[in-house]
């Protein structure tokens, strides 16, 4: 684990507050047992419910754009730009940009996982980036330098124009605001914990910037948390820059301490086929999180985190007596896109 300064959680606090920030989660998020869930795999299991953020279904993205959007606003942009995809991500951005007053262009390329984008359903986070009125651009290329073309004369016409845009790809903020909003996570889960009288646990976390906050929230405050990111996809498919996220959110919070790839704690155990592909430990994990505890889960992330959880509960990696804690991001809209592999008959 990263080693960091020891503080306190009032220290803490007001190291986050000195950072900009609009108020756009609806935060704190609750913190509940799943107890059905618990009886069947034999520990005790808690859920931080980051579906419940607000914002066009919520999820963990939400959180990010309470520190990503006003460093956009600080700058002055007027237009925000996505690329890479009709993900969760892109829909969290479009509407939290709209919420601030700023227009916003989502450049899609190529597929998403194993979905073709250009014959994928009308539903989900097309559905809804088309509902909140965004430019939605969907190109045929995956070549890097051609995205890089394209982007770059959209900026440059805007530019011509008198606008500022704000490119979610190119401006750190984008990025270290998922390790700061979990940073931020981090002394609300304590407070949480503290009020059920729990002390150590061990977090689930898909790994990413939020794998990066928690683990230097927890070292900050001297937290005795197990924290384990589960990775979603390979790095080719879905590279997840913990280290080098993390270190752009020290910086911005004046931190001196920076994280090495040898402090990241996390498992490839679980990708499955791939990025956006659904496994059969996924598929029973969906099936019995909302089976047991009426609780939907996505097959790109959540179904995977919980799929390491039933694997460890049942193979004794969470030892008896543990407490765990699933972090919940969200991702919704992409379960429907999963019909067919998910449906029982």
């Amino acid at each position: 684990m990263i080693q960091m300064p020891p503080m306190s959680r009032q220290q803490l606090r007001s190291r986050l507050d000195t950072l900009p920030r609009v108020r756009i989660a609806t935060i704190p998020t609750p913190l509940q047992e799943a107890e059905n869930l618990s009886r069947e795999l034999g520990v005790r299991i808690l859920i931080k419910r980051d579906d419940l953020t607000g914002l066009v279904l919520g999820g963990n993205k939400v959180r990010h754009m309470d520190f990503c959007m006003a460093d956009a606003l600080e700058k002055g942009a007027d237009v925000s730009i996505h690329v890479y995809g009709l993900t969760n991500n892109s829909r969290i951005i479009g509407a939290a940009s709209k919420k601030v007053g700023m227009d916003y262009i989502c450049i899609a390329t190529g597929s998403y996982g194993s979905i073709d984008l250009k014959g994928r359903p009308f539903q989900g986070n097309l559905l809804i980036q088309d509902l909140l009125g965004a430019d939605i651009r969907l190109l045929d290329t995956t070549d890097k330098d051609e995205i890089s073309g394209y982007v770059e004369g959209i900026e440059n016409q805007l530019r011509n124009e008198g606008l500022t845009p704000y490119n979610h790809v190119k401006e750190h903020m984008s990025r270290s605001s998922a390790v700061i909003s979990y940073i931020d996570a981090t002394l609300e889960i304590a407070s949480q914990l503290d009020a059920i009288n729990v002390d150590q646990v061990k977090i689930y976390i898909a790994s990413g910037g939020g794998l990066g906050g928690l683990q230097i929230g927890a070292a900050a405050l001297g937290l005795p948390w197990e924290i384990l990111g589960v990775l979603i996809g390979t790095p080719e498919e879905s590279f997840a820059d913990v280290v080098g996220w993390s270190n752009n959110a020290l910086k911005h919070m004046g931190f001196d301490q920076r994280m090495a790839w040898e402090d990241v704690v996390q498992t490839a155990d679980f990708i499955g086929p791939g990025y956006g592909r659904i496994s059969p430990a996924c598929t029973e994990a969906i099936q019995m999180a909302a089976e047991l505890e009426g609780l939907l889960l996505d097959p790109v992330h959540t179904g995977k985190v919980m799929a390491g959880i039933i694997d460890h509960a049942r193979s004794g990696v969470i030892r008896q007596g543990q407490t765990v804690l699933f972090i919940h991001t969200g991702g919704l809209p992409d379960l429907f896109y999963f019909a067919e592999e998910l449906q029982r008959s």
